[in-house]
């Protein structure tokens, strides 16, 4: 607690979301960042890619800036003031190099951070030393800025629980970009909730914000992306037909068209992170009657069509496809469930027929299609995967338990 409130006082800026991670990216490039929400976490904006390098213990961080810097002559290196001396030194230079980690090549390599705010030099000295220049300098920032920014690499695995790939799968149809996210439903601090904007049935004008809102106010998430698809005709704004179990709540959104054949499939988790999955709305019948015929409590539940994927075997089915799903080329994502692991998958530049095929490929035994298009936005380990999209009225979240 004492560290926190060390560093909420060091931490009083925060910066306004920003929509553009690119501009985001440049605007704080060759500064340090430290997480405002969860655990303070450090990172270096590297100034040569725009990539965000975590900083970790000491020890790594001084690692990962003697790994980043630049070497210079020992004529440039005096010509940058240092930091506690009241001389300016050559401001140009100073701007050309701000935000670099400089070493002294002629010297015995002896890093220094070139401060983009005062363009002054700070020395790293040992991993101590730097870790606290880095902490002293580091500029708050909250998730949502954050994830705008992206890590080096393509791969990423937060433990042998979960995993995000970026792929290509060969289809009939063709091959196929796929980013991956793997979830471990065997994971014991693993939770999974369905959020809904709204906390009630809505018919119209209904509620709807950016995924990284969701991200914020449920602790813990890992992983998320949005959830069914939605009306954005200004007569029915944001409105939705599909049940989803608004897992905070405790109470199943929709309820009353689980009674239609024409709402589709369902996939249920229970509070133990068992998996089922209702082809026809009408089997489960009601959250009361799953859990009396369970003897299970519901932890979280989404609904949405058309059908992707069952026991292995494509069952996509052309009458429920109109023409913008079979034609349009966007990215499509889907809820796959394969050996007690949970995906989400997002194709891009493919067809809803396309990423059936894709999810077939993938040897899913069960998938879920679920909105796609301008309303993706992925997330993963504080990254997103793919760049948040429009407001949405309802989405999935797996997060590591708090307690």
């Amino acid at each position: 607690m004492k560290r926190l409130a060390i560093l909420s006082l060091l931490l009083s800026i925060c910066l306004p979301f920003a929509a553009n991670a690119d501009s985001l990216s440049k605007r704080l490039s060759g500064r340090i960042l430290i997480s405002t929400q969860g655990k303070g976490e450090a990172w270096y904006v590297n100034p040569a890619d725009s990539k965000r390098y975590y900083l970790g213990r000491p020890a790594d961080a001084f690692t990962v800036m003697r790994k980043l810097g630049v070497g210079v002559t020992e004529a440039t290196f005096q010509k940058i003031a240092q930091e506690g001396m009241d001389v300016e030194g050559d401001k140009a230079l100073a701007k050309s190099l701000a935000g670099k980690i400089i070493l002294q090549v002629e010297r015995n390599g002896e890093a220094w951070y070139v401060n983009p705010v005062d363009l002054k030099k700070y020395y790293l000295g040992r991993p101590e030393d730097a870790f606290k220049v880095m902490r002293r300098l580091g500029l708050g920032v909250r998730i949502r800025d954050l994830a705008l920014i992206h890590k080096p690499g393509t791969d990423e695995s937060i433990d042998q629980y979960s995993s995000y790939v970026q792929k290509t799968v060969k289809t009939p149809a063709g091959d196929f970009k796929v980013d991956l996210v793997m979830i471990d439903l065997s994971n014991p601090k693993l939770d999974i909730v369905t959020d809904t904007a709204d906390t009630a049935t809505c018919k119209t004008g209904c509620r709807a914000k950016p995924l990284i809102s969701y991200v914020e106010s449920t602790p813990g998430t890992f992983a998320a992306i949005n959830g069914s698809y939605f009306d954005t005709n200004a007569s029915k704004r944001n409105y939705y037909f599909f049940p989803i179990y608004n897992s905070k709540q405790k109470v199943l959104i929709n309820d009353d068209q689980l009674k239609y054949w024409t709402t589709g499939p369902i996939m249920v988790f229970d509070q133990n992170n068992k998996f089922y999955y209702f082809k026809d709305s009408r089997e489960f019948k009601s959250v009361e009657f799953f859990e009396n015929a369970n003897g299970v409590k519901i932890k979280a539940a989404i609904g949405n069509k058309p059908r992707l994927i069952e026991n292995k075997m494509n069952t996509l089915i052309d009458w429920e496809v109109d023409e913008k799903q079979r034609t349009g080329k966007t990215i499509k994502n889907a809820l796959g469930y394969k050996e007690g692991k949970m995906y989400i998958i997002s194709a891009h530049n493919s067809t809803v027929p396309d990423l059936a095929m894709v999810c077939q490929a993938l040897e899913m035994e069960y998938a879920l299609n679920i909105d796609g298009g301008y309303s993706t936005a992925l997330f993963y380990n504080d990254e997103f995967m793919i760049s948040p999209g429009r407001d949405i009225p309802n989405a999935i979240l797996f997060t590591t338990k708090q307690n």
